[in-house]
């Protein structure tokens, strides 16, 4: 979330002009029922601000979490929802990037990031088996 905020507060202050065709190809790879186009296209989305920023250390320390945030967006975007979502709120980064609106676009990344984290939590709880409760026998060893 942080630096995801900083990614795209630096990029905005760089007057960076971001292209608008990967909101057009996220949207249409969200429209489609393949997971892997959509996961694609979101991290195409994220790296080109993280190389806006012209930071390369973002993208290099982010890329270590996005290992295992593909694996969790893959339950995340089975909401159907949620997929159009997404790329509305890239979109309105996107917006706020091109507009030079350093402030908009941190808040908004960050915003994006928190939601996106609460609903992968939310549907890996779902998911899961809750584990079983402790043996009594357990109970009573440090």
């Amino acid at each position: 979330m942080v630096l995801d905020g900083l990614a795209a507060r630096r990029a905005a202050l760089a007057q960076a002009h971001l292209d608008s065709t990967v909101i057009i190809a996220g949207r249409t790879a969200a429209a489609g029922q393949r997971i892997g186009p959509m996961i694609d296209a979101d991290m195409q989305f994220h790296h080109m601000i993280y190389a806006a920023s012209g930071n390369p250390l973002i993208a290099e320390t982010v890329n270590h979490h996005w290992r295992h945030i593909r694996r969790a967006m893959g339950v995340v975007l089975q909401i159907v929802g949620w997929r159009r979502a997404v790329w509305d709120e890239h979109e309105a980064i996107l917006q706020a990037i091109n507009g030079g609106e350093a402030d908009r676009a941190e808040r908004l990344a960050r915003e994006h990031c928190e939601r996106a984290g609460d609903h992968i939590a939310t549907q890996l709880t779902r998911h899961v088996l809750p584990l079983p409760e402790r043996p009594a026998w357990r109970a009573e060893l440090p």
